[in-house]
């Protein structure tokens, strides 16, 4: 989280718990990712709070690398690829999953690029008030491509959806984008992660939404559902 040591661990302890609760409103196997997302921010929360103890006492100096390119793998490598994956595998619609796959070809290609980039170059995180800035060297056109390709399976994929909940989380997505563009554009990848974790807590709702939509068709047309056709969204 952006703000602090405590607060980070605080998020992460939060987001574990929606994890959990997000998890326990699995009905297919194919709806886990999706589900582990909070988990997945939660442990993201929990590295940063390790990173704010390892740059402020040198007590936990040794912490640093490994929490810095921890948080960075889920941020540049992990997340590009993971959402839209994530939502293509919950989306019950197939006109919309052949959309989706375009997004998540562009997700896996940013985290090729993002690989290569924290491989190659120096990653530096600092305390800067507040906040904590990450600053990656990297190569001009590297960081065009990528981050076009990366907002695009970050952002736009989710608004694909037919889930109701999935469009409110795209939509708060995209205004916490806007926010933080416009006011911590210097933290803007601790800050729009911890956005991004807090609002990664309505995917409880979007697995509630799954599983009575799953529920409703089993009751109402048993034998559509075990023949293997996926419930519509809503």
């Amino acid at each position: 989280m952006c703000f602090s040591a405590s607060a980070s661990f605080i998020a992460g302890s939060a987001l574990t718990i929606a994890g959990v609760a997000s998890v326990s409103q699995l009905k297919k196997p194919s709806h886990l990712l999706f589900s582990c997302i909070p988990l997945f921010f939660g442990i993201q929360q929990f590295c940063e709070g390790f990173l704010w103890l390892s740059l402020s006492d040198s007590g936990f100096g040794e912490w640093q690398t490994t929490a810095k390119y921890t948080f960075l793998i889920f941020a540049q490598v992990i997340w590009p690829f993971a959402i839209p994956l994530a939502f293509l595998l919950i989306e019950p619609l197939p006109e919309r999953r052949r959309i989706m796959r375009f997004f998540l070809f562009g997700g896996i290609f940013t985290s090729l690029l993002l690989t290569y980039r924290l491989l190659f170059y120096m990653a530096y995180a600092r305390i800067d008030g507040c906040h904590i800035e990450y600053d990656i060297a990297t190569d001009e056109t590297i960081q065009i491509v990528t981050g076009f390709l990366y907002l695009s399976a970050i952002v736009i994929a989710p608004f694909l959806s037919s889930w109701k909940f999935s469009r409110l989380l795209a939509s708060v997505n995209l205004v916490s984008l806007i926010l933080t563009q416009l006011f911590f554009r210097v933290y803007f990848v601790s800050v729009w992660c911890f956005f991004a974790a807090v609002q990664s807590v309505i995917i409880v709702l979007i697995m509630r939404e799954i599983k009575r939509d799953t529920l409703k068709r089993r009751a109402q047309a048993p034998d559509e559902i075990a023949s293997g056709v996926e419930p519509a969204g809503i």
